[in-house]
Parts: structure tokens; C-alpha cells; sequence
């Protein structure tokens, strides 16, 4: 499988496949673009294509989303219905195509709708074993428990950096720019790959922690004149901002070269930015909130 990170997962499900044990019905869980969704199309592939005269050909296919043994459903405008879930389900009753099973992965499970939620039920309950089911969502607390309990459960953590980065440069990215969105994905792989992919998410990245190391060196009227211009952003930017900086004095607090009264700067800087997220949070007036912020950044 060609994942990047989670090797246990991959080496889990793997043997799983190996030895015929692979269970039915799995429950992908984890932040946002962690690779939950990469992980269900690759074990897909290795199903798909294990008793294939042309394992390749099933790869394509299932890259190109053709391929008949495959269905793959997620929301549509915000949520999943029951009558998408239904033929699902009708699907799942036939025979394979191509292949020795049929694989059905559900991306966002957590929003299917509660007709549909009864619908899968059944399939859970009967499952055939001709058929893999996968359901991905952030947490397992996310979707019924009836639903939970009858999965397998593999609960996907962040990655490191230092993982992504590696991961990234093999794949023959520029490293000054590996390094760069591995640092800003927060552990999400998916993250860093759109950092690379899009310009201007990278550049919007570089520019936040050059506002940072700017503000460290300037003075109290020019540190209040950046929270008056941030006040007006969206809720959304600032809270990418504030990510961007604490991820920047995580790493600064990892650094052993530094001093330790750098250290403590940069622990500092963590506990001001996780106290303006709670003001933010409970609905502190902006404004003043990131006043606070400006004159608790250390530097100067």
C-alpha cells in the first residue's frame, strides 16, 4: 500500500488480506486529511487486485474511479440520503465483476442521514462475505454506536513532521519546501500535499510566519496596528494563523539549540495563543483578545 505514515494500519490490514482474515466492516477514524480516505482506496486496491490476471489494470481502474467492483459514496450538499445509501446496498447484493469481493467505502459516514443510518444497519447485521465495507468519519463518537460496534476500528493519528517531510522529499518535492508544509500540515498529510500543490496556500503559509518573526521585532504600536488589521479577517484565517504560530513555537520549543530562556519564550507564546483560542472560543470581543496576544508574543 503506498501510504504515507500509520505503517501499523497498513500492516494490520495487509495480513489481514493475506491470510483471508480481513474483516467486513471497518471504521476509519481521525482529523481532516490525515489519510483515512488514501488508506480506504489503497486497501481497496489490494483487495481488488489480489487474484487479478492484471493487478496494474485494477490499480487504473480504481484510480480512474471505473473500476465496477468499487463503489464509493460521500455527501451531497452536506449530507448522505437514504436512496444513494439504498442502492448501495442493492449493489452490494450482486455478485463481484472482476474481482473475488466487492468493496464499498462511504467517506463523511457521520453524515448520513437517520433513514440511512437504518439502512446500513441491516447490511451490518447480515454481512456478506463477498463484500467490504468501509465507513470513514472523524470519530468514532461521530456515528451510531450500533454502527461503531460492528466495525473494525482503526483510529488514525497525526503524523510527525519529520515523517511528512521525509515522505515528501522521496517524493522528489523541493526539501526547503518539504520541510516548510510538513511543518504546517499539523500531522495531516493532505495538507501538506495541497500546501505543495497550491501556490498560494504555501505562500499564504510563509507569509504568516514572516508576520510573526516580523512582530517579534517590532514595538507595542506596531504589534496593536497588526491586531486592529487581523481583527477584520475572517473567524476562519484566524484561526490558520494562530495554528500556523503554535505549530512555529512548538517546533521553536523542540529545538535544542535553543537557550533555555528561548525556550521558555517560546512556551510562553504557546500558553498566550491557547488562551486567545478559549477567549475566542467564548466569544471574547476580537479585538481586545488579540491585543493581549500582540503584547504576550515575547521578543521584544
Amino acid at each position: 500500500m503506498d501510504i504515507i505514515g500509520h505503517e501499523w494500519a497498513v500492516k494490520r490490514l495487509t495480513r489481514a488480506i493475506e491470510r483471508g482474515q480481513l474483516a467486513q466492516s471497518h471504521l476509519f477514524v481521525g482529523p481532516p486529511s490525515i489519510g483515512k480516505a488514501t488508506l480506504a482506496r489503497e486497501m481497496a486496491v489490494t483487495v481488488l487486485a489480489r487474484d487479478a490476471a492484471n493487478p496494474q489494470r485494477t490499480r487504473t481502474l480504481i484510480e480512474q474511479n471505473k473500476h465496477p467492483d468499487l463503489s464509493w459514496l460521500a455527501p451531497i450538499d452536506g449530507s448522505i440520503k437514504v436512496e444513494p445509501l439504498r442502492d448501495l446496498m442493492r449493489t452490494l447484493s450482486l455478485s463481484p465483476v472482476e474481482s473475488s469481493h466487492r468493496v464499498a467505502v462511504i467517506d463523511d459516514a457521520q453524515l448520513m442521514s437517520d433513514s440511512g443510518k437504518n439502512a446500513i444497519l441491516k447490511t451490518l447485521e447480515e454481512p456478506n462475505p463477498k463484500v467490504v465495507l468501509v465507513l470513514i468519519a472523524p470519530s468514532v463518537e461521530s456515528v451510531l454506536p450500533t454502527i461503531a460496534s460492528r466495525c473494525q476500528v482503526l483510529n488514525l493519528r497525526p503524523l510527525g513532521a519529520g515523517v511528512i517531510e521525509a515522505a515528501l522529499i522521496q517524493r522528489n518535492h523541493d526539501p526547503a519546501k518539504a520541510r516548510t508544509a510538513a511543518q504546517a500540515a499539523r500531522g495531516q498529510v493532505g495538507r501538506a500535499l495541497a500546501l505543495l500543490k497550491d501556490e498560494s496556500h504555501y505562500t499564504a503559509h510563509a507569509q504568516r510566519i514572516a508576520d510573526l518573526q516580523r512582530l517579534l521585532n517590532s514595538n507595542r504600536a506596531e504589534r496593536l496596528a497588526y491586531a486592529e488589521k487581523l481583527a477584520r479577517a475572517e473567524e476562519e484565517d484566524i484561526t490558520v494563523l494562530l495554528d500556523d504560530w503554535a505549530l512555529y513555537w512548538r517546533d521553536y520549543a523542540k529545538n535544542t539549540t535553543a537557550s533555555h530562556s528561548q525556550t521558555r519564550a517560546a512556551t510562553r507564546a504557546m500558553r498566550a495563543i491557547v488562551t486567545t483560542r478559549k477567549y475566542l472560543a467564548q466569544n471574547v470581543n476580537t479585538r481586545l483578545a488579540l491585543d493581549m496576544l500582540m503584547l504576550d508574543l515575547g521578543g521584544k
